[in-house]
């Protein structure tokens, strides 16, 4: 350990003297003496770069924070202290470790849950062989987007009450009926019960006549937006916009010329009535389902979409402004921002899946 013994003097220095990049020079010798060693130590000896390495990483930049916890995930001893100060960082330095590493339990990932909230849960989704205490935990606390990747993790395990209540919610939710039919570990008592909600949403679909295939589809689509303007009790003589809009955009898109600038064109323009059509036909979802994600209820659904769909934040926010309730707020945006850029592309990309599930035809 002499290596080590010289490190620890290197620390001291730089501690007291030394510059952001010199700390982080030291942190990552550190890391490399530990990796290569790491199989032959015992606990003892790991302990010793426990301490050395959580000092240290409490003083360097954010960067070198997640270049540490990309490369101590995966170690099976990794430093067990350094790997849980990590998992309670901001989500960039936990993500790897939450998804990664062993040196964490079920109850520690619980805990992690309930102090850091729903980006870290996300990450924990991602998870493999995730044990019945955390997605019990994660069902409970995590809301509807948590709910939904946790169910898609196949390795995921559920105890019986946790598996009751997703089939409970899926009975009024079509994307996670989608979600939890792919699995083969439904108890067969509620498998007949999640059967029966599939059935009972496919039929009110089919009575709504809610086809999704709105490319190359116009005619259905435009049936579509008329059934939902009538139901507002609006005239079929005013469909003339949505109508217009739709026509234009299949015209851009069989063009080559449908993409993320145009998208950002419209909504930036005001022009609600193309960005929603624009939006249906690049997310590949109804124009009821895209009318939902940029002007309804549920107000993440836009952030999830565009970051699903590769988009940049200022596309993602010219859409937000069409909304009334939200884009006038300063602080919201910049709340949404900060969600938009924590989002992980990959878990968006599974929840545009699970939309799109939710919007197919039976």
């Amino acid at each position: 350990m002499s290596a080590v013994a010289t490190l620890l003097r290197d620390l001291e220095t730089t501690m007291l003297r030394g510059s952001g990049p010199q700390r982080s020079d030291i942190l990552a010798r550190l890391t490399d003496l530990f990796l290569a060693t790491a199989v032959d130590m015992g606990e003892e000896q790991v302990g010793v770069f426990d301490a050395v390495i959580g000092r240290l990483s409490r003083a360097i930049e954010l960067r070198a924070r997640i270049e540490l916890a990309e490369r101590l995930a995966p170690v099976p001893n990794a430093p067990n202290g350094v790997v849980h100060q990590l998992a309670l960082d901001e989500i960039a330095v936990a993500r790897p470790v939450l998804i990664h590493s062993p040196r964490l339990s079920d109850q520690d990932l619980v805990a992690i849950s309930a102090a850091k909230g729903r980006d870290h849960m996300l990450a924990i989704t991602e998870r493999p062989n995730l044990g019945e205490p955390v997605t019990d935990f994660l069902i409970l606390r995590g809301g509807r987007v948590v709910t939904h990747a946790v169910a898609a993790n196949q390795t995921a395990r559920f105890s019986r009450h946790g598996m009751g209540v997703l089939v409970m919610r899926a009975v009024q939710d079509d994307a996670l009926q989608a979600t939890l039919g792919l699995r083969r570990d439904i108890p067969a008592e509620l498998a007949e019960q999640l059967m029966r909600a599939a059935k009972n949403s496919a039929r009110k679909r089919l009575n709504d006549s809610l086809a999704p295939a709105l490319v190359g589809e116009i005619e259905d689509a435009v049936e579509r937006g008329a059934e939902a303007l009538a139901a507002e009790g609006q005239m079929p003589g005013e469909l003339g916009p949505i109508s217009a809009a739709l026509a234009e955009i299949r015209e851009l898109n069989e063009a080559g010329a449908l993409g993320e600038a145009k998208v950002r064109g419209f909504a930036e323009q005001g022009a609600t009535e193309h960005a929603i059509c624009a939006l249906a036909v690049l997310a590949q979802l109804s124009l009821p389902a895209a009318e939902q994600i940029i002007l309804g209820a549920d107000r993440e659904a836009v952030l999830l979409v565009g970051r699903g769909l590769g988009w940049s934040w200022e596309t993602t926010a010219a859409l937000i402004s069409l909304r009334k309730d939200l884009g006038k707020s300063p602080a919201a945006i910049d709340r949404a921002r900060e969600s938009f850029r924590n989002l992980a592309q990959g878990t968006a990309q599974r929840v545009l899946g699970f939309l799109r599930m939710r919007d197919a035809r039976p």
